[in-house]
């Protein structure tokens, strides 16, 4: 069983849609429409009116739900849509505990038997105005990229249609300038609480903090086979200790990240979905900060290729496996690569006894470590050696001449698959 990370990555559940009319047949629509429903939870008054345009493209057909903790909410809520002509939306006031995720768990738990495909949504607010920015293109991911239009609805149902294995739809990672989960950091020191529910729910999955979430927030489709464990559990609003909400072990944050990990026990993948016009927005702003990041990070981590990062992360292990083996050991080159490698020997708390190098330039010391001509190393028969260069002809030159002089304990830090 792989992470659900790498399936997501490796099957490409990657999904971009258009908005325009949807392509549902009539005959489809009579089936599916009556067997889904839209789930939607609404805290802030202030902001209500951000979300009219996302409500009223729904589907007549398609059942819509409205839950809140604020009675005023709920009054306006209603107030525009029966406006709108729209007749059939079931309001439901909830308990003022656990906010959307308990909403979803333990106020809609009777609701969500009666359907086949669900949509979960909640609104969001800046709580500062340096991120309002960031904040609003996250309204837009979670709304947009789950109910952007009639047309892009049912192409969403199409999808579940033409993939039974298809258990979860989920926005992409939210990216943002004061955003970090994007590029990696989704656990948020939460990977403790989801790995407990993990236990809890007894899953069969494969969970690890070094692969990340694909899931933060409770904004989602899914099929209710997919995650009928999370809801079977039986949660109940006691369980959220809203005081623990500044704590990362906060029920809701572990279960915000547990729905792949639910769905991949019942059999099931978990994929992305976005509208076309916030797919071109999220590909504008990743080149953008990719190129930021490694053109800063170049001077500290010298790789700028892909291919590079992965044969790092390949041979980083084989690498501190041989050094730690290895009571003394030199790294061959004393250049850019060369000092990488201390750097991330040192980080391991290991310290090379010295450099190797072909030919000296004059330098006898470098970061604090002395600097030896090959020629000049006594007893390299005893050495071990790591080969730093990078070019692969280079590396094979080194490694001929300490064949050569006697060493047989060398390895490339940068071996090629």
């Amino acid at each position: 069983m792989k992470n659900i990370y790498d399936v997501r990555y490796e099957k490409n559940l990657i999904y971009i849609l258009p908005s325009e009319p949807g392509c549902l047949s009539s005959s489809v629509r009579s089936e599916v429409y009556p067997n889904t429903v839209i789930l939607v939870y609404l805290y802030y008054l202030d902001t209500l009116s951000v979300y009219w345009s996302y409500l009223d493209g729904i589907p007549e057909e398609i059942q819509v739900c409205v839950i809140s903790s604020k009675e005023e909410v709920l009054k306006e809520v209603r107030r525009h849509i029966e406006a709108s002509g729209r007749a059939g939306v079931q309001y439901i006031l909830k308990e003022n505990r656990g906010r959307d995720v308990s909403a979803l768990l333990v106020t809609c738990a009777d609701l969500i038997k009666n359907y086949e495909y669900l949509c979960f949504l909640h609104d969001k607010k800046e709580h500062s105005e340096e991120v309002k920015k960031d904040t609003d293109l996250w309204i837009e991911n979670l709304w947009g990229n789950m109910i952007g239009s009639s047309g892009y609805i049912s192409r969403i149902l199409r999808l579940f249609l033409e993939n039974p294995e298809l258990g979860v739809l989920a926005p992409p990672e939210p990216v943002g300038d004061y955003f970090c989960t994007w590029y990696g950091y989704g656990w948020h020191d939460s990977f403790g609480i989801t790995s407990e529910l993990v236990r809890r729910l007894q899953l069969n999955t494969d969970i690890r903090p070094d692969k990340p979430p694909i899931t933060i927030g409770t904004v989602l489709w899914f099929r209710r086979e997919a995650l009928r464990k999370l809801f079977d559990y039986g949660w109940s609003y006691a369980d959220f200790d809203d005081e623990g909400l500044r704590r990362h072990d906060y029920l809701s944050y572990g279960i915000e990240r547990l729905f792949p990990y639910v769905a991949q026990d019942a059999g099931y993948d978990t994929g992305t979905v976005m509208t076309g016009r916030y797919a071109e927005k999220q590909t504008n702003y990743l080149q953008h900060a990719a190129n930021l990041m490694f053109k800063e990070a170049e001077p500290y981590f010298p790789v700028n290729q892909l291919a590079d990062l992965e044969c790092y992360q390949r041979n980083k292990g084989r690498i501190m496996e041989f050094a730690r083996r290895n009571e003394e050991v030199y790294l061959y080159g004393a250049g850019t690569m060369g000092q990488f490698c201390l750097t991330v020997l040192r980080k391991e708390n290991i310290q090379p006894a010295g450099f190797l190098v072909s030919e000296n330039n004059g330098e006898s010391v470098v970061e604090c470590v002395p600097v030896t001509e090959l020629q000049r190393m006594e007893r390299l028969q005893e050495r071990a050696v790591i080969i730093t260069v990078y070019e692969l002809a280079a590396q094979r030159e080194i490694a001929e001449e300490l064949r050569r002089r006697g060493c047989r304990k060398f390895i490339c830090m940068w071996e090629k698959e």
